[in-house]
């Protein structure tokens, strides 16, 4: 790197990439332990030593009705985090997902940089999700970035199908999964069999988005309510995020059986993944983590109509949810809008209860197939956070500024 001062600004909007955003931040403090970093992110980046100037949760912003709500106000950011990097002239710039907001900015800065004596490399991770919402998308990310890093193996081989650069350096998700269950092998719940207990451990994560709380949610109320094992008795647990705790947790207080019911701060709490029996999850990237820990999940998502509308007409509903995606076939199921109900997740869930043995055998390979297609099979072939680091550093030392 050059002797300037070396600031990095750093940018991910929601829990996901705020957990990619403090692995990168790692790797590059290993390099040069002379960085700073400023920009926007949660409590995992602020604690690697973001100076964060927003809330990351004012960018956590998703469904179209949504977006165009909050239109000005994101156009606002865009060009006031604009004068910033212009007044902080960092040696980088780094989005993480976000992907609408990453967009408008880098090409609001690639505008900006034109005929000024300012300028620097932008930099990418999480790229649009082209395999579930439309292929015509990758046009206008094509040469957008200085260096555009995808999560799988196999969008890498997507995006390069449609002449656009973008390279998989490995995937933090599943490094932080390998390093947990080998720690915690010993202690797996999955020795235990299924016939020799009386409870089963159900995880909720209704999402990490205000948006998908507010729909999702009362649909698990429901759900908790009124269902009946003849089976198994349920310890319902809802992980949610550090931000979303106290609201979910208010939402919980007037239901009787609260007694069976424990939110967490899943961020804290991560290796309850080790211990869960079943999950219902909001559809995400914890639909990938859930089937690497080889827990039998049901995924689901629900919003307002209009978005629900647009998104029946653009989605790939074959692709959308990342297992099915990355295996090729529908191994998790998925309730979308009106399926999405207390209801029909009771229905969903009751037939995976009475196969829970078989299901478990099922994930299992599930996983192990995901390990080996993501290259993971050999543990020391990568180290996102080493990797993500060493690229950044690259493209930063050849960059013509």
């Amino acid at each position: 790197m050059t002797n300037k001062e070396k600031k990095v600004f750093i940018l991910a909007g929601e829990a996901s990439g705020d957990y990619i955003g403090s692995s990168v931040m790692k790797g590059l403090k290993l390099i040069d332990e002379k960085i700073t970093f400023f920009g926007i992110g949660g409590p995992l980046m602020i604690e690697e030593g973001l100076k964060s100037k927003y809330k990351m949760n004012d960018f956590n912003i998703i469904g179209f009705l949504n977006f165009l709500n909050n239109y000005k106000k994101l156009k606002n950011y865009v060009n006031e985090i604009t004068k910033l990097i212009f007044f902080e002239k960092p040696i980088v710039v780094i989005t993480i997902d976000t992907k609408g907001f990453s967009y408008e900015l880098a090409r609001n800065l690639k505008k900006s940089f034109i005929g000024k004596s300012f300028k620097c490399p932008l930099i990418h991770f999480v790229p649009p999700t082209i395999w579930a919402y439309g292929k015509s998308r990758s046009k206008k990310w094509k040469n957008l970035h200085d260096g555009l890093f995808c999560l799988f193996k196999k969008e890498e081989e997507v995006f390069k199908s449609l002449g656009v650069e973008c390279n998989y350096l490995g995937n933090p998700v599943i490094e932080k999964f390998l390093k947990l269950s080998k720690s915690n092998n010993e202690l797996l719940k999955k020795n235990v069999k299924f016939k020799d207990r009386k409870r089963l451990k159900c995880l909720l994560l209704p999402g990490s988005r205000d948006t998908e709380i507010k729909y999702i949610l009362p649909e698990f109320i429901s759900l908790i309510k009124n269902f009946d094992s003849k089976l198994y008795k349920i310890d319902w647990i809802i992980p949610t995020t550090s931000l979303h705790f106290k609201d979910v947790t208010n939402k919980l207080k007037n239901l009787k059986i609260k007694n069976d019911i424990k939110v967490v701060v899943l961020q804290e709490n991560y290796d309850l993944l080790n211990y869960a029996d079943i999950a219902i999850a909001c559809s995400g990237t914890v639909t990938l983590e859930l089937v690497l820990f080889k827990i039998p999940t049901i995924a689901i998502y629900k919003t307002d109509i209009l978005s629900a509308t647009i998104g029946r007409l653009l989605v790939n509903f074959k692709n959308v949810i990342l297992p099915n995606f990355l295996l090729g076939e529908n191994v998790v199921p998925f309730l979308f809008q009106e399926k999405c109900k207390g209801d029909d997740i009771s229905k969903l869930l009751t037939k995976y209860i009475d196969d829970i043995e078989k299901k478990q055998i099922l994930f299992n390979n599930y996983s192990n197939k995901i390990i080996k297609l993501m290259n993971y099979d050999d543990i020391s072939k990568f180290n996102f956070s080493k990797n993500s680091s060493s690229k950044i550093v690259n493209i930063i030392n050849s960059y013509n500024y």
